[in-house]
């Protein structure tokens, strides 16, 4: 299973700063990755840069959240996550007035897609 993270904003500093917070979580070292984004229908311009995470276990997924929490918190930007379990996939949206819950969206999103 894994997470896909784009910002609402994307901008690429904002991309490469996320990138370094989590690379400095043990959590997430050799975990993440910097990949292109397909473009989906409806969309415009060049094909954005989004990470990939992946989860092993519930403990990530919680990990995450708290992570995605305390860097929005210190960015005011928002964050698009999409859950990945096979052939399904659940999207969140977090930013400054949910990002306490981040973690518990997240949650959800992996129940949804019928993961850990």
């Amino acid at each position: 299973m894994h997470a896909e993270i784009a910002l609402g904003d994307k901008t690429t500093n904002e991309l490469g700063s996320l990138y370094s917070w989590l690379q400095r979580d043990d959590e997430f070292r050799g975990r993440v990755r910097t990949v292109k984004a397909d473009l989906k229908p409806g969309d415009m311009g060049s094909v954005t840069e989004v990470l990939t995470v992946a989860l092993g276990s519930g403990g990530a997924v919680a990990t995450l959240g708290g992570t995605l929490s305390a860097w929005i918190g210190a960015r005011r930007t928002k964050v698009n996550v999409e859950i990945t379990n096979g052939d399904r996939t659940c999207r969140v949206e977090i930013d400054t007035a949910n990002a306490a819950a981040a973690a518990e969206l997240l949650q959800e999103a992996v129940a949804a897609t019928g993961g850990l």
